[in-house]
């Protein structure tokens, strides 16, 4: 992350190669699914309707929200990933309008999009407030913008940190990696429950928080899932999504949807 008063520098050869392991254990798959599903729900795309994904990657969240029939952007910094993008939908053959563009200056005019989407992104942007104020300038009166970030103060975090302090204390030593408290080097800062709302607040009538999944990567959960009986173990995660659903704040993803507080009620 960028020390306090440094501005993150913006990659714009960022990929996405060193996010995700080839092999995605049981719980790994699960919150990626379930935020995928939980996100496009909330956007609701039905015809006609204009949606723009900012920081769209593979442009994957794109191209099933197309599917539904509305008229799809996606806008991203990285060369790389906006030239994965179009190599991907050339072959799904599904109609989304990529664009090169920074979240804190999108090239939109404003009131143009029914629904603003950014998943997994917010955390990588330079300037999130900057981000989130032009989200909602190029948000129609009656549009919504969709948040998603991983939550670093989640259940899983905090019961980790505790644990690793006690290894650390009797050993002498850190638990092995991955450390799930500890924020990746391509995150520019540290979102959690409460600083989702804190900045949604700022420019957003929030209109409800979700929390999805339970105990993603706690030590040792991955492994114990691998060797349960597969319905066992989506049975665990299932009953753990309720819960995390129930309490945003434990939650592993926050899910945050909200209105322009200049906009009006549909």
């Amino acid at each position: 992350m960028a020390e306090e008063g440094q501005k993150p520098k913006v990659d714009l050869n960022w990929d996405d190669e060193h996010v995700l392991p080839a092999v995605l254990s049981p719980d790994t798959e699960f919150v990626f699914r379930r935020m995928t599903e939980e996100t496009l729900r909330a956007a609701a795309v039905r015809d006609s309707l204009r949606v723009l994904d900012v920081g769209c990657g593979r442009a994957l969240d794109a191209a099933a929200l197309s599917r539904g029939g509305g008229c799809l952007f996606g806008c991203d910094p990285s060369r790389i990933m906006l030239r994965k993008a179009r190599e991907g939908l050339r072959k799904s053959g599904e109609k989304v309008e990529l664009v090169g563009g920074l979240a804190e200056g999108l090239p939109f005019a404003g009131r143009t999009f029914h629904r603003v989407v950014c998943k997994e992104a917010i955390d990588h942007f330079a300037s999130p407030d900057r981000a989130l104020a032009e989200m909602c300038r190029v948000a129609s009166p009656e549009g919504k913008v969709i948040l998603s970030v991983a939550n670093f103060e989640s259940l899983s975090c905090f019961l980790a940190r505790g644990l690793n302090r006690l290894v650390r204390r009797i050993w002498r030593r850190d638990l092995p990696p991955p450390r799930i408290w500890e924020i990746p080097r391509d995150h520019t800062h540290k979102f959690d429950y409460r600083a989702t709302l804190r900045l949604a607040r700022r420019h957003l009538r929030v209109e409800s928080v979700r929390g999805v999944s339970l105990l993603w990567g706690f030590p040792r959960w991955s492994n114990l899932l691998r060797r349960l009986p597969r319905p066992l173990a989506g049975f665990f995660l299932r009953s753990l999504d309720r819960v995390a659903d129930w309490r945003p704040d434990w939650s592993d993803v926050v899910i945050l949807v909200g209105r322009p507080r200049s906009s009006r009620p549909e």
